[in-house]
């Protein structure tokens, strides 16, 4: 905010303040009735303004101009200034050396928060000793245009001031999509992912996404397609299916839909491969070693067996022929019974007789 006051010795009637400004031309601002100052959006005055006033009073008109000039040595201001947000609540911000400063030149960046209140950077980047950048850890109370100040301070000479209102939203560089996933068909595969975290909310609409898809074979890749697609086709990219079940890898980065400044890429995705050939094969292999193992282990089983069967040898029993099911033959045959008394033609009779004898008398 530039503020530019007056005294005010009689009332005015009409009053208007202007500003030229190099790169943004005429700014006009109408004077309140009796009011003696006018106030301008933020915007960089390093490079010089023209303010003018005029005013009527009693059917007077009155103008004043005012030339405002960079105090310091031509060439003495920091250079090269920029700063770029990332991971949603960082910013880093860079400046070089004047080409023209002296050697004694230190440099301190100021940052003005919602409260019109300036602080300080807390942490600065330093290159032989002087300041060339900051981090800043917390952005609360940063609004969407935001002032920046970089002044210097030196024993020797006067050092100019740079100073820069950036548009927060256009600075911001995303982080990758998350969750990117893949889901093939016959005829075509669905990438899908969801947006990234980022500072502000940020509709469909303003993002845009960059994807880099390429087909390979064996080791080396064939080719590469860039695509993009604006986040209002809703975080989804429908990729014709090939032929060939040669392995694909998909890589998504993110951008502003107004301007095109890409983060980094996300990890690649793979899809499309040949996993079941080669699953197959892992199968066969595994059924293949799985079978010599087991062949292995039954003949090491077996011999241990056959070794134990000849150092203890089983013990006799009586059998139990109330209990064995096995059916005992009472029938005999003819042909052995006559063949076997048929032997001699001599046949010996043994007769016993019993003779019983009265007891004698006494």
């Amino acid at each position: 905010m530039t503020k530019l006051t007056w005294d005010c010795k009689e009332n005015t009637t009409y009053g208007e303040c202007a500003l030229i400004h190099k790169e943004k031309g005429l700014i006009k601002k109408k004077v309140k009735h009796s009011d003696c100052q006018c106030t301008f959006p933020d915007c960089s005055l390093h490079g010089g303004v023209t303010l003018t006033v005029e005013v009527s009073i009693n059917q007077r008109r009155l103008s004043e101009m005012l030339v405002y000039t960079n105090p310091g040595k031509e060439g003495t201001a920091a250079e090269n200034f920029s700063c770029v947000i990332y991971d949603a609540d960082f910013m880093n911000c860079s400046w070089a050396k004047g080409r023209a400063a002296p050697d004694d030149v230190q440099y301190f960046l100021y940052v003005r928060s919602k409260k019109r209140i300036e602080r300080e950077c807390p942490r600065y980047l330093k290159d032989s000793g002087t300041h060339v950048g900051c981090h800043l850890r917390d952005l609360s109370g940063l609004t969407s245009y935001s002032y920046f100040l970089v002044n210097g301070t030196s024993q020797e000479a006067g050092i100019q001031f740079f100073d820069s209102v950036l548009l927060l939203k256009e600075i911001e560089q995303y982080n990758p999509p998350d969750n990117i996933s893949v889901q093939c068909n016959a005829s075509h595969c669905l990438i899908q992912w969801e947006k990234p975290r980022t500072r502000q909310a940020r509709s469909n609409r303003e993002l845009q996404y960059q994807l880099d898809i390429e087909r390979w074979r064996d080791t080396s890749s064939s080719r590469s397609q860039l695509i993009v697609v604006f986040g209002d086709s809703g975080n989804r990219y429908n990729f014709p299916k090939p032929g060939s079940k040669a392995k694909h890898t998909v890589k998504i980065r993110t951008a502003d839909a107004r301007k095109a400044r890409w983060g980094a890429w996300s990890l690649p995705v793979e899809f499309g491969s040949e996993e079941p050939e080669s699953s197959l094969v892992y199968i066969y292999v595994v059924v293949v070693l799985g079978t010599l193992v087991c062949g292995l282990t039954l003949g090491c089983l077996f011999k241990r067996f056959l070794k134990t069967h000849r150092l203890f040898p089983p013990v006799p029993q009586i059998k139990d022929k109330l209990n064995d099911n096995q059916q005992v033959d009472h029938e005999m045959l003819w042909e052995k019974f006559t063949h076997e008394a048929g032997k001699g033609d001599k046949e010996e009779v043994l007769t016993v007789e019993t003779v019983s004898e009265a007891p004698a008398k006494l």
